[in-house]
């Protein structure tokens, strides 16, 4: 029993804060030794236990409450102490102190010494509600071991045995349970191993032997471990306390259920991720839940898609675990597998909830439930965000990207054929009309006039100049825009028709995005459209397109609020421009382009910006001073008549000079520094625009183009990328449309499941190539054949 020690039985032992003037390992240490090794060594070799039994009856039972009956603890007071260890280990903006108000310890006025300690146990279930908190947990804790003389994990004296982990360390937690019984259900008290049992330690140690006896013993199969080594790595940072109960009170809306020790808690899901099936098995017989949810509302079924353990997942359900039950993130064994992108058990788990209709050679008809599989509620057609279809299409890795082929390309396929097309084309053309309104709106501005007012009359609408300006009038010129019938047909009611519908549309476009924020709520609206840059501008655009109607109002009150709409509007209309990309991340030999301007300029671009700007700005102001100083000798006449012509007289002029060199212009810049009379200064620019060309034109460009190259590579290679482009359009079409018309389209490519037609399910009739077969038909197709064997050969001994 308890041979061979396992890997995480050497990350428990090496996590402990070991204090070794503890008492406890005076008895037996974390090393192999202690004064009861050598006797239960003795007592193994003799059979002569008397020694060894003798010895813990003298040393080991001063350690127990009670002399090894045990005392009731309220929670509060565990609580407390493990609030200190946590906080003991932070700095001090870090910690935390419990949440909540401790009640009454009615506990204070029993002496648990005496022969009323049954009596107590009946009180308490009265007090209590039967022994029963909320959410199941007791008040009350039963503790064997004293909490004062308890190891550096706030273990017992057993768990020190478990975690040795040899034979001579198991017998000897054996005997110690056999003498003091309380100690079967004794826990850790410290914040790292909280709640750990010696039923949890042996699972961990993978001793079947040992999980037979102590489940025989009364191994509670329903105790928790909620320690924060047992913890996910993104959660441990929330851990906070709560003395109203028992339980670690985490983050549990955004974690990922990062780290290899994260277990589940239970000693069920504990077997689960050991890969125990007899542990596990063992435990179920003693009726543990095995639907039971730790703190973040994970299953056993829920902890093998995180440690992507098939088997377990297999036996798991065998023994009865639900696919449907949900965790704190709203998200099934099924969804959840879809978020972590774990293709075996997601395509697992959809194979268990599927049926087969029929199957012929390598042929077959096959039905999958809709629910939590598809975005569209099947009751009311609303969005399902946590659905399987959307964390895979809206996942950013490579593994999500696998997941796009199988039944949820076949539904994308339907949903295009059904609505998505059909709407995409509408978008596209009604996109259109408004982009030449927009276009044409724009172009017909008379250009001229804003010319004749920038030059205060120098140069007139017509294009002549004028030398003597004295009856430019500029309130009639700036508000030229208003007025409407003194233009050309072109410029004056083409110009307001256009205007007037672009306005309108924005109008329409504006009450359908409200009535779908209404319809799916703001945050889910925003997590959405944050997936389409281009849509973002463009709704972008729509604002500034409202912002010139005021401004153009109040251009009579100064000429800055039409320089303003001029800048506006010359924005609004690059930006809706853009809006095409949308369209064009639905279209295969586009889309992946699309994507890769995208990710360049949110990743490339933006280092590279970083880095360029502050180089930028250093030389701008270098090349600034040193025309600077050329254009003084100048005007001091050092050099009499000499003419010479300042490129660079303004730090603004300098950093556009600057930026133009950057992409090879340079040649106006240099002549004038050859030109600069004073050779010093001259000297001292060429020398400063060689290494400006070294450190920026030649290094930096090229580390950019070097950057872009990696990153068009890697999307090029991925030959499937255009199908998460192609169905994020999908997905978004689907955000317009009114849930009862995504009912509609729904029972279009769906089947009723049974005769309940409120249920759908997508059926799905496909024959398997064998040269191109995935993992989960590979398996399939192999168990088939051993059964077939079996079969034959089973036939075989009959005849």
């Amino acid at each position: 029993m308890g041979l061979g020690q396992s890997n995480e039985v050497g990350k428990v032992g090496a996590m402990g804060r070991l204090r070794e003037d503890s008492k406890l390992y005076r008895l037996v240490d974390m090393h192999g030794g202690g004064d009861l090794i050598p006797w239960m060594r003795y007592a193994n070799r003799s059979g002569d236990h008397s020694i060894v039994e003798s010895y813990i009856d003298v040393k080991v039972r001063d350690f127990l409450y009670n002399q090894g009956k045990g005392k009731l603890v309220t929670i509060t007071e565990l609580v407390k102490l493990r609030n200190k260890e946590r906080n003991a280990m932070l700095g001090a903006f870090s910690r935390k102190k419990g949440k909540g108000k401790s009640g009454p310890n009615v506990l204070d006025d029993f002496n648990q010494e005496g022969e009323n300690v049954g009596d107590l146990k009946k009180a308490l279930k009265l007090l209590d509600g039967g022994g029963k908190g909320a959410k199941g947990e007791s008040k009350y804790r039963e503790i064997g071991w004293r909490l004062d003389q308890r190891g550096s994990m706030g273990e017992t004296l057993v768990g020190v045995c478990l975690l040795n982990g040899s034979m001579v360390h198991t017998k000897l937690a054996i005997k110690l349970m056999t003498e003091f019984p309380k100690l079967v259900n004794d826990i850790s008290i410290s914040e790292d191993y909280y709640g750990m049992s010696p039923l949890h330690q042996a699972i961990i140690n993978q001793d079947v032997p040992l999980v037979a006896l102590l489940l025989k013993r009364g191994a509670d199969v329903n105790q928790r471990c909620y320690g924060a080594y047992f913890c996910a790595d993104d959660q441990k940072a929330s851990r906070t306390d709560s003395l109203e109960h028992e339980w670690v009170d985490l983050n549990v809306d955004r974690t990922n259920y990062t780290g290899t020790m994260y277990f589940g808690e239970y000693p069920l899901s504990f077997a689960a991720c050991m890969s125990h099936p007899d542990c596990m098995r063992l435990v179920h017989a003693y009726r543990a839940n095995v639907n039971a949810q730790d703190t973040n509302g994970n299953t056993v079924l829920h902890m093998c898609v995180i440690h992507e353990n098939l088997e377990m997942l297999r036996l798991a359900i065998e023994l009865g675990a639900s696919l449907k039950i949900q965790n704190k993130q709203k998200l099934t064994p099924l969804t959840l597998a879809a978020k972590l992108a774990k293709k075996r058990m997601f395509t697992e788990l959809l194979e268990f909830e599927a049926h087969t209709y029929w199957e012929y050679s390598n042929a077959s008809n096959t039905s999958y439930p809709l629910a939590r599989l598809d975005t569209i509620n099947e009751e009311n057609g609303d969005l399902d965000e946590t659905s399987a279809l959307s964390l895979i299409v809206y996942g950013s890795t490579q593994e999500h990207l696998e997941m796009l082929e199988g039944v949820i390309e076949e539904i994308l396929e339907e949903k295009w054929e059904k609505f998505a097309k059909m709407e995409w084309v509408k978008g596209l053309c009604l996109f259109s009309v408004y982009y030449i309104c927009l276009f044409t709106a724009f172009m017909q501005r008379p250009f001229s006039m804003v010319t004749e007012l920038e030059t205060r009359g120098a140069i007139d609408r017509y294009g002549a100049n004028n030398d003597n300006v004295t009856d430019y009038n500029e309130d009639l010129v700036r508000c030229h825009l208003q007025n409407y019938a003194g233009l050309p047909v072109n410029q004056g009611w083409v110009r307001l028709g256009c205007e007037a519908a672009v306005v309108v549309l924005i109008i329409m476009q504006v009450l359908l995005d409200v009535k779908d924020i209404r319809r799916i709520g703001w945050q889910k609206w925003i997590t959405i459209y944050k997936s389409f840059p281009a849509k973002v501008l463009y709704k972008i655009s729509w604002l500034l397109i409202l912002l010139t109607i005021p401004l153009r109002v109040m251009c009579a009150i100064d000429r800055n609020f039409f320089i303003i709409e001029n800048y506006l509007i010359c924005y609004a209309v690059v930006i809706t421009t853009i809006h095409f990309l949308f369209f064009c991340r639905a279209i295969k030999f586009i889309g992946p382009f699309v994507l890769m301007i995208y990710t360049i300029i949110a990743t490339d671009l933006r280092r590279f910006a970083m880095i360029y700007v502050i180089f930028l700005f250093a030389f701008s102001q270098s090349f600034y001073v040193i025309f600077y100083s050329c254009e003084a000798a100048v005007d001091n006449g050092e050099f009499g008549n000499y003419t010479w012509e300042n490129i660079m007289d303004t730090p603004q002029e300098s950093l556009i000079r600057t930026f133009i060199m950057t992409i090879g212009e340079f040649m106006t810049f240099y002549r004038q520094i050859e030109l600069c009379p004073r050779r010093t200064t001259a000297t001292i620019g060429k020398c400063v625009f060689l290494f400006f060309e070294l450190c920026v034109s030649i290094l930096q460009l090229n580390m950019l183009i070097a950057m872009m190259t990696r990153t068009y590579e890697a999307i090029s290679m991925t030959t499937d990328e255009y199908k998460r482009q192609w169905a994020k359009v999908v997905l978004m079409l689907e955000v317009s449309l009114a849930p009862p018309q995504r009912l509609r389209y729904l029972y279009q490519y769906s089947i009723p499941t049974g005769t309940d037609k409120m249920r759908r399910s997508f059926t799905v009739t496909k024959k398997i190539d064998p040269r191109n077969m995935t993992d989960h038909e590979k398996e399939k197709a192999e168990k088939n054949s051993v059964d077939l064997a079996q079969q034959k050969k089973m036939l075989m001994k009959r005849k």
